[in-house]
């Protein structure tokens, strides 16, 4: 998995980086909540050096979107 983007989802969430897997996302983890996804969103513009436009905010849904965000940095 992409550990960069472990870390940030982690961080966000406030659990450990063991308890983020593939299946991580908006719609099967308590945590990611409104203000953890407006972590996540602050993580990746600082990590990123820009800020997120409108789209790429409202998919990052789970695990997978902000791997391939990073990728494609």
């Amino acid at each position: 998995m992409h550990s960069e983007a472990v870390s940030i989802i982690a961080k966000a969430l406030g659990v450990s980086e063991e308890s983020i897997t593939a299946e991580t996302s908006l719609m099967t983890t308590t945590e990611w909540d409104s203000l953890a996804h407006f972590r996540i969103v602050l993580s990746l513009e600082e990590r990123l050096g820009r800020p997120l436009d409108p789209v790429e905010i409202t998919t990052l849904i789970d695990f997978s979107a902000v791997m391939t965000l990073l990728d494609h940095a």
